[in-house]
C-alpha cells in the first residue's frame, strides 16, 4: 500500500489512492473496487464519498486543471525577468507530472465527459491569454525580439501549449534518459522553441537557466 498520510480525510485519501494508482496502472485497470482495496477500506464506505469511478476521475481533474492554472497565473504576476519567469516553470511541470494519468489519456477523458472539454477548451484559451500576456512583457523588457506578425506570434503560442499538453504522452513512449531528469529534460524541449525568439539579453538569461536544468 502507498504512503498516505493519515492526517488527510476519507475523501481526501481515496482521490490520493486513485491519482497514484491510475498514475501507475492507467484508468482502465483500476476500478473503484481496486482502489478501496489498496486503502484497506469497504467498497461500500469509497462509494458513500464516490458513488462511480468516473466521479472521483472528475474531481482528480478539476483539481489538476485549478493547481495547474494557479501555476500559470503564478508565472504572469510573479515575472520580473526572464531567468525568474523559466524557473518557475518546473513548478508547472511537476504539477502536470503529479497527474500524468490524465494527459496519458485525455482524448477518452474529454469525449467520456463533454463538460470536461468545454472546460478544458476556456482553460486553453486562459493560458494562450497569459502567454500573450508575457511575450509582450517580454518583448517590452527586450528579452524578446518583436514578432513580424500576429500569426508567427499564435503559432510560438500554440506550440508552447501543445508541448506542456503533450509531453508526457511523449515521455512514455520516447523518452531514453533517466526517470530522475525527465521534467528538465521536457522543460528544456519547452525552453528551446522560445530561444531563437530571445535578443541577446534574453540569450544570456535563457543560458543561465539552461545550464541549471
Amino acid at each position: 500500500m502507498h504512503e498516505i498520510s493519515i492526517k488527510m480525510k476519507t475523501k481526501d485519501k481515496i482521490l490520493e489512492t486513485a491519482r497514484i494508482l491510475f498514475n501507475t496502472h492507467g484508468i482502465s485497470a483500476i476500478s473503484s473496487k481496486a482502489i478501496a482495496e489498496e486503502m484497506g477500506i469497504s467498497y461500500g464506505n469509497l462509494c458513500y464519498h464516490f458513488p462511480k469511478k468516473d466521479d472521483i476521475i472528475l474531481q482528480l481533474y478539476l483539481t489538476m486543471q485549478k493547481n495547474v492554472e494557479q501555476q500559470f497565473k503564478n508565472i504572469k504576476e510573479e515575472v520580473i525577468n526572464l531567468e525568474f519567469m523559466l524557473s518557475r516553470l518546473k513548478i508547472l511541470f511537476e504539477e502536470i507530472y503529479k497527474y500524468k494519468f490524465i494527459y496519458l489519456g485525455i482524448t477518452k477523458v474529454v469525449r467520456h465527459f463533454d463538460h470536461i472539454k468545454k472546460h478544458a477548451q476556456d482553460q486553453f484559451d486562459q493560458r494562450w491569454n497569459i502567454l500573450d500576456h508575457i511575450s509582450g512583457f517580454l518583448i517590452t523588457n527586450g528579452y524578446m525580439k518583436s514578432f513580424k506578425d500576429d500569426r508567427q506570434k499564435n503559432m510560438l503560442i500554440h506550440a508552447l501549449l501543445m508541448v506542456s499538453n503533450s509531453w508526457i504522452s511523449d515521455a512514455e513512449v520516447f523518452y531514453k534518459g533517466k526517470d530522475s531528469e525527465k521534467i528538465d529534460y521536457y522543460m528544456q524541449v519547452f525552453f528551446n522553441l522560445v530561444r531563437p525568439n530571445l535578443t541577446e539579453k534574453g540569450l544570456e538569461g535563457f543560458k543561465k537557466v539552461y545550464k541549471k536544468s
